[in-house]
């Protein structure tokens, strides 16, 4: 039998540009870097690979400084998970077995103006088992005051039940099925909580389930695109986004 023991040493960043999706022409949205932190070890037995958004060109440096900040701690957050999972975990196996732990987050843009971006950090791990594990989560950042958005600061108070109808009729429309347990999920009805994880794009609104949230893993993550033409009654005013 062979006994394994990880420990992360070694540190490794960089910086390159990152092509996002703009919603806007180049004089109208940010710069957003991509940084990275990666580890391994050397009998490839462990691995850790951490993209993480770093925006630039914002004309308040304490507010963006406040942004970037949150969105390293997320990073940094990454790095703990993943010590915590390695010191957490006793590995013995035979030689002849090959088994890899890993932990990956990278991110997409699917807004970016010069006053507001979405942003969705992608996690996945594997620590053994059938498969791995993965989540996403929405960062919507006002970047006139640098506050992160949520769903009440979006849609009108006590309107989360209209969201939620639009939401299943996505669904619906999607899966191309009559019911959402035909589509596959856990309930026929979808409750829409004040912390639901969403992202923006051009036109739409998109909540997002990360799998075993509303469906079973082989169902994947289920993403529900709303058209602010369908919500337009019950979005908030003032929104640091286009709704056209």
């Amino acid at each position: 039998m062979k006994s394994l023991v990880i420990i992360l040493s070694v540190f490794i960043f960089s910086s390159v540009s990152y092509p996002v999706l703009r919603s806007h022409s180049a004089a109208d949205s940010v710069i957003i870097e991509s940084r990275n932190y990666s580890d391994n070890k050397s009998d490839s037995s462990a691995w850790i690979n951490i993209d993480y958004p770093y925006i630039l060109n914002v004309d308040n440096s304490e507010v963006i400084n406040r942004i970037n900040k949150v969105l390293e701690d997320e990073f940094k957050q990454s790095i703990a998970w993943y010590n915590e999972m390695i010191s957490d975990t006793s590995l013995s196996f035979d030689s002849d077995y090959t088994i890899q732990f890993s932990f990956e987050t990278g991110f997409d843009v699917f807004y970016n103006s010069k006053d507001f971006v979405s942003i969705v950090l992608n996690h996945y791990q594997y620590t053994g088992g059938a498969h791995g594990n993965y989540f996403s989560i929405g960062y919507n950042i006002n970047l006139s005051d640098g506050s992160f958005l949520t769903l009440n600061n979006i849609i009108q108070p006590g309107k989360l039940n209209l969201l939620a109808y639009e939401c299943e009729e996505s669904i619906l429309d999607k899966y191309q099925a009559n019911s959402l347990f035909e589509a596959g999920l856990f309930e026929n009805e979808i409750i829409i909580p004040e912390d639901q994880d969403f992202y923006i794009i051009p036109g739409s609104l998109v909540l997002q389930f990360d799998p075993y949230e509303i469906g079973p893993y082989a169902m994947g993550a289920v993403t529900a695109e709303i058209s602010f033409d369908k919500i337009k009654d019950i979005l908030s005013d003032d929104l640091p986004f286009s709704t056209d």
